[in-house]
């Protein structure tokens, strides 16, 4: 009878170590950095104090990837093994930086001897919309993207 409660205690204090690991990496993974803390905490006193106060906060900037660079990047997609989704992301970026640049939207059909209309406009705004579309409900999934940009040929 004794070793039945040594067994039962030993497979006891298994699944607690189980437990406790698995909190752990819980903890970690739901955990942030104290120095990204406390600099976040900064950056919000500061938001703060500017409103209370009425002046204003310069938010720093995000740089935008170059409009060469996204275009070396579409060039270069079968060397940098780049999947469907990457591609039209990019694609995506280099028709908005060049929207916000003033240059010719990419989408819309250019030529010598071709002088695009309104519908061209509007439709080359609908596969934008339809490619952003299907990057959002893809969530990062090659495959996923795929399968709704397929859904959306038919």
């Amino acid at each position: 009878m004794t070793e039945e409660k040594i067994e039962t205690s030993q497979e006891t204090e298994t699944i607690d170590n189980n437990q406790y690991i698995e909190a752990l990496n819980q903890l970690k993974a739901n955990s942030v950095d104290k120095a990204d803390y406390e600099k976040l905490k900064a950056e919000n006193k500061k938001l703060l104090d500017s409103i209370v106060n009425g002046t204003e906060v310069a938010l720093p900037q995000v740089e935008k990837d170059s409009i060469d660079d996204l275009r070396r990047k579409l060039a270069g997609s079968s060397e940098n093994n780049m999947s469907s989704l990457e591609y039209a992301e990019t694609a995506l970026k280099l028709r908005e930086r060049l929207l916000e640049e003033g240059h010719e939207d990419p989408f819309v059909p250019h030529g010598s001897q071709y002088s695009p209309t309104q519908v061209d406009y509007d439709r080359a705004h609908r596969v934008a919309a339809v490619l952003q579309e299907c990057v959002e409900d893809a969530e990062g999934d090659d495959a996923s993207f795929l399968a709704e940009l397929k859904k959306r040929l038919r």
